[in-house]
């Protein structure tokens, strides 16, 4: 988000003159990795997938701001029915708003809480060489909570729910599944460098296994 989480005031004198507006735009690149398993029907399909992608974020008020992101699913792999099938490059698309239901002011934590539409698409290529589309779309919501270390750093901790359809073509024919993991928790840290830069790194290692990198720029 634009009002980065190491923005959030670390026990500033409320008596003093209001702080100066933060940052109203962000960009951020970001590298994901996701490891968990879909069902259809009676066939289990575990996969694993990497991507990049990128964002921007307006921030529409000190609570609240929005984001879209566009990207690339640059390889990946899954398994179904006894056989292996190549993810080949496809795209991603997400929005998502988040509200920051607590800034972090004094002894308190920041709380934040999002809503999120995602969808991706890719080729898969099984046996024989023989192609089929995979398209996923997703509903997400999440919560985090953590707190800003001298405005540098600020670990958090997170959890999300999601699910949606999953649509392929399993040995010739047209499916329907959806994840059998539909929530995970994660642990994260994201830092301030100067101007304007920061990072975050993301570690999700119960439910649906993820990991995410991403490097911002707040002006």
């Amino acid at each position: 988000m634009a009002r980065r989480v190491c923005d959030a005031d670390d026990g500033a004198d409320p008596s003093g003159p209001a702080p100066a507006p933060g940052p109203v735009w962000r960009v951020a690149a970001a590298f994901g990795w996701l490891a968990s398993e879909l069902r259809f029907g009676n066939v289990s399909a575990p996969f694993v997938q990497r991507s990049v992608a990128a964002s921007v974020t307006r921030q529409l008020d000190r609570a609240w701001s929005v984001t879209a992101g566009a990207g690339a699913v640059i390889s990946g792999s899954i398994d179904a029915g006894g056989a292996s099938y190549v993810m080949d490059p496809g795209w991603l698309v997400r929005l998502g708003a988040t509200w920051m239901a607590l800034d972090g002011s004094g002894p308190w934590p920041f709380v934040a809480l999002s809503a999120s539409l995602a969808a991706s698409g890719v080729n898969t290529t099984g046996p024989g060489g023989v192609k089929a589309p995979l398209t996923s779309l997703d509903a997400g919501l999440s919560a985090s909570a953590g707190k800003s270390i001298a405005g540098i750093v600020a670990p958090y901790v997170g959890a999300k729910v999601f699910g949606g359809p999953v649509f392929w073509q399993l040995a010739g024919a047209s499916v329907t599944g959806t994840d059998v993991a539909h929530w995970q928790v994660a642990f994260g840290v994201a830092a301030n460098l100067p101007l304007g830069i920061d990072l975050l790194v993301e570690w999700a290692p119960f439910g649906a296994t993820s990991a995410v990198g991403q490097v911002g720029f707040a002006f």
